[in-house]
Order: structure tokens, then sequence, then C-alpha cells
């Protein structure tokens, strides 16, 4: 093979390899997390996590096809017919637990300080909860199928005022 023939295989290959991770990568980053769902047999909550990987390498021959890797339901009732599937397919951002808290925090305001909680950092300043006995509360505290009471009964507190009333000088 000529210089030329490897020059020009290099660049198809790295194409090829840039439109798997293109295509690929979106897809993947796009189904990844943690999302809660109304399981359709219980009507009740459940948390659930799509094989985000099998998502990504599906979505390169055509539509990706979903499945999920684990479900706060399983434990207790097995494996099912994953019907939840098609909320996830309708509204796959909405259904995204990071985006539920977002969402539930936009526009509000900290119980203890008063002050617009703002854009959340959730990798160095997550904001946290006040549960109706006063007491601060992490996203930790809680099951992920939990979130959407929790929500309806706790108050939103800021990072600042997190480390004001956990920190201890």
């Amino acid at each position: 093979m000529t210089g030329m023939g490897i020059t020009v295989a290099v660049v198809l290959a790295l194409g090829l390899l840039g439109l798997v991770f293109w295509k690929g990568g979106g897809t993947y980053l796009k189904f990844r997390g943690k999302r809660v769902v109304a399981c359709p047999e219980t009507k009740q909550h459940a948390a659930v996590e799509l094989a985000a990987g099998r998502a990504a390498v599906t979505a390169f021959f055509g539509e990706p096809a979903l499945r999920l890797r684990d479900c706060s339901r399983w434990s207790e009732r097995g494996p099912c017919g994953q019907d939840c599937l098609r909320q996830i397919e309708a509204a796959p951002e909405e259904c995204l637990l990071r985006t539920i808290l977002t969402n539930w925090y936009r526009e509000k305001e900290c119980t203890c300080c008063g002050q617009p909680i703002g854009e959340i950092n959730w990798i160095q300043h997550k904001p946290c909860l006040m549960s109706p006995d006063l007491r601060i509360c992490a996203w930790s505290d809680f099951r992920p199928e939990h979130i959407p009471q929790v929500l309806e009964t706790h108050r939103p507190v800021c990072w600042n005022c997190l480390i004001a009333e956990t920190h201890t000088w």
C-alpha cells in the first residue's frame, strides 16, 4: 500500500470512528442517568436506568433500542414487560431525575435566607431540602422513586445555607 493509500485509509477510519462517537456518544449521554416514571402495572413511582450503552450501539444502525438496565420495582416484583419505556420515549429529558429536580428548584427561593436558588451546579454545590420538621436533608437521604412525594412536602434550601446550617466551627 502506498503512502497515499495509507493516508486515505486512516482518514476514512478516523471519519468512521468520529461518526460512531458522534452518533453513539450523543445517544449514550441522552439516555444515561436515573429517571422516575409511573409504573404502568402498579401506578407507583419507580426509579429506572436505561441500558445507555445498548441504546448507543443500536443508534448507529437506526433508532436506539431502549431497554431497562435497572428498576427499583424489580426487587419486589421481578422483571416486567418494560411498558414504562413508552414514557421515556415520549419525554426522555422530562423524566430524568436531574431535570425533575432542576425544574422544581427553578424560580424558587431558599427557605432559610430568602434568596433565589438560581442556577444549580449539580457537581459541586447541590441545593438541599428542609423537611416539615425543619431538618436539613440532602438528596442522598432519599430513594429516587420517593422524590415526587418529597417535593410535595419539603422546601428548598440553597447551598450557602446548607453549609451555614451544617458546618461546625
